[in-house]
């Protein structure tokens, strides 16, 4: 099990592990845990200077907060997802026959498509991180769970389109189930929402400000919560379905770009829908 989760982690992360027997056998099913990795971090910048400035926190600190957690977590993660938006953004968006895509795709070198794609995809977390920022003190596990999301768009990819070359990284999961991937992604949110609530347990023994019940505004508040979480089993097939599509019909097959790109677009859609759902719920900060 171990093997096989640390196989996965190695492929999406820049994160060096212990020795570990590379199995990339059932990648589709371990793929959404390695969104906890991600994911912990933006809590614990979050977390930390959330104790450092109390409520109301001075001028700038949610913007260095999103700042920071977005460096650590494309530093660390990332980066090898916007690159794949990126070269999916110049190889797709310019009129280019299939052979001129390939070759964009296997040029290291960004386009303006790809810079364009890039910054867009950067400025458009930064807004929705700093847009959630006021709800994640009372629903830190919905707010960070956008890498879980995404990787489980990212696994869906093979599940509907066979991979273009049977060498590639991408290719590591062409065997993927939807069953798979779904099992994956359930145990993962309920082991990121185990962790948090024992981070949060953990806090409040050692004596540290708790984070506040969240004030919801009558019992459609909480309904709008949970149609939210089931909704974003909805965004994450449906973006893995446009790659899908894409790559299958252009290409013939899809790469690992694609999963790069089904990741970061996935993402932001969770994040979106999470902000919407919240706002809906007309939240009341506690």
């Amino acid at each position: 099990m171990f093997d096989r989760f640390l196989s996965t982690l190695s492929v999406v992360s820049r994160i060096p592990g212990p020795r570990f027997k590379f199995d990339p056998s059932r990648m589709d099913f371990y793929l959404p845990f390695t969104g906890l990795c991600p994911a912990l971090p933006g809590l614990l910048i979050f977390s930390g200077f959330s104790f450092l400035f109390k409520n109301p926190a001075p001028a700038g600190i949610p913007a260095l907060t999103v700042v920071l957690v977005l460096i650590v977590q494309y530093l660390g993660f990332n980066l090898f997802h916007l690159d794949g938006l990126m070269d999916t953004a110049d190889a797709f968006l310019g009129s280019a026959n299939r052979e001129k895509r390939l070759a964009i795709l296997k040029d290291s070198r960004a386009g303006v498509y790809g810079f364009f794609a890039g910054f867009a995809a950067l400025g458009l977390k930064a807004v929705l991180l700093y847009s959630l920022f006021p709800f994640a003190r009372d629903f830190p596990a919905l707010v960070f769970a956008y890498p879980l999301w995404g990787r489980f768009s990212a696994a869906l990819v093979p599940c509907m389109v066979k991979p273009l070359n049977p060498g590639g990284l991408g290719a590591l999961l062409k065997d993927a189930r939807p069953r798979r991937c779904f099992g994956g992604v359930v145990l993962a949110l309920l082991l990121w929402a185990l962790l948090v609530w024992c981070l949060l347990r953990a806090a409040a023994f050692a004596g540290l400000p708790q984070f506040a019940i969240p004030q919801l505004a009558g019992s459609n508040s909480h309904l709008s919560i949970i149609t939210a979480a089931l909704s974003l089993f909805a965004v994450c097939p449906f973006t893995a379905l446009f790659y899908a599509r894409l790559y299958g019909k252009s290409l013939g097959g899809y790469t690992g770009d694609a999963l790069g790109a089904a990741i970061e677009t996935a993402e932001l859609l969770c994040m979106t829908a999470a902000l919407a759902a919240l706002q809906t719920a007309v939240y009341i900060p506690g």
